[in-house]
C-alpha cells in the first residue's frame, strides 16, 4: 500500500480512536509512474506509542467497512457527511488561490466515470478536497486554482479547521460553513470550474489509480448540469499498482505432434 494522502486528525475524529502523544516520526519514499512520487514524514503528538500511518489507514478500513457501510461514490442520491468508497484512475494537483500566491495550500484528486457505468445515465465525476498538509507526495502539478473559485478554496481549508479543533460533522447545507457565501449557484459554478480546468489539463495518460474512503461535501446533480458531481473531503488516498499481463504459456499435450507441412 503506498499512501498519497492520509488526514490524520480525520481519522482519529471521525472514528472515535485516540492520537498519539510523544512526538515520534516514520518516513517512507516510493515513485508511482508516470505522475506520482510519494514519500512521506509525519510527527504526532499523542500517547507513547503512536501508530504508523499504514497501520492507521488499516485500522481506518476495518472500522469504517465495521461501523459505517459506506457505499460507491457512483451511488445516487448522496447526501452530506454520507461515507464513501472510492477506486478509479485520478489527476493530482496542489494549488493556492486565484488572487493569492505559492505555497500551495489545498490538494485535489478529480476523477470521472462516463455515462452508463455503473448505471450512471449521465458522466459523474468525483472531486476529493483537503489541506497539502496531509499529502505524502512531493512530485504533483501545482498552481491557481482558477478564477471565481475563492468560496470554494475558503471552504476546503475551513473543513480542515473545523476538524482540527474536533468539528467532525458536515452539516447539510454547505452556507452554514461559509456564511457570507450564500448562493448555491456559486457553489456549483466554481467546483464545475476546477473539475473541468483539471479534466481538461491532466489526461488520463497521466493519471494513476486510487482508491480510498471519504466524506461527501455536496452531490451537485442538478438538470441544469450536462453531467453529475460529487464533492468529497478524503480520510486517506492510496496508489493501487496495476499488475501487467503475465506473458502466455503453451501448453503442449503428450502424445501431440504439431504436423508437418508437406505441400
Amino acid at each position: 500500500m503506498d499512501l498519497v494522502y492520509v488526514a490524520e486528525r480525520k481519522i482519529y475524529g471521525r472514528l472515535g480512536m485516540r492520537p498519539s502523544s510523544t512526538q515520534q516520526g516514520v518516513q517512507a519514499a516510493v515513485k508511482i509512474p508516470p505522475l506520482i512520487e510519494v514519500s512521506g514524514s509525519r510527527t504526532w503528538e499523542g500517547a507513547t506509542e503512536p501508530m504508523a500511518p499504514h497501520a492507521l489507514v488499516e485500522k481506518a478500513k476495518r472500522t469504517i467497512e465495521r461501523r459505517f457501510a459506506p457505499v460507491p461514490f457512483t451511488t445516487r442520491n448522496l447526501q452530506a457527511n454520507q461515507w464513501i468508497s472510492f477506486d478509479l484512475d485520478m489527476a493530482q494537483a496542489a494549488v493556492h488561490e486565484d488572487s493569492g500566491r505559492p505555497p500551495e495550500d489545498v490538494a485535489l484528486f478529480v476523477g470521472q466515470v462516463p455515462a452508463g457505468t455503473a448505471g450512471q445515465p449521465r458522466d459523474l465525476g468525483l472531486m476529493l478536497c483537503g489541506s497539502v498538509q496531509h499529502l505524502r507526495t512531493q512530485a504533483c502539478a501545482q498552481g491557481r486554482m482558477g478564477s471565481d473559485t475563492t468560496w470554494l478554496h475558503d471552504l476546503i481549508l475551513e473543513v480542515e479547521r473545523r476538524e482540527a479543533s474536533g468539528l467532525n460533522v458536515v452539516p447539510e447545507f454547505l452556507n452554514d460553513i461559509m456564511p457570507h457565501r450564500r448562493s448555491e449557484v456559486l457553489i456549483e459554478d466554481a467546483a464545475f470550474g476546477v473539475q473541468g480546468w483539471i479534466e481538461r489539463k491532466y489526461p488520463p495518460s497521466t493519471r494513476g489509480r486510487l482508491r480510498g474512503h471519504a466524506i461527501v461535501l455536496v452531490d451537485i446533480d442538478r438538470p441544469r448540469w450536462v453531467s453529475r458531481l460529487v464533492l468529497a473531503t478524503p480520510l486517506y488516498v492510496e496508489a493501487v499498482h496495476e499488475q501487467g499481463p503475465r506473458p502466455r504459456r503453451r501448453i503442449t499435450l503428450p502424445g501431440i505432434r504439431r504436423r508437418a507441412n508437406t505441400s
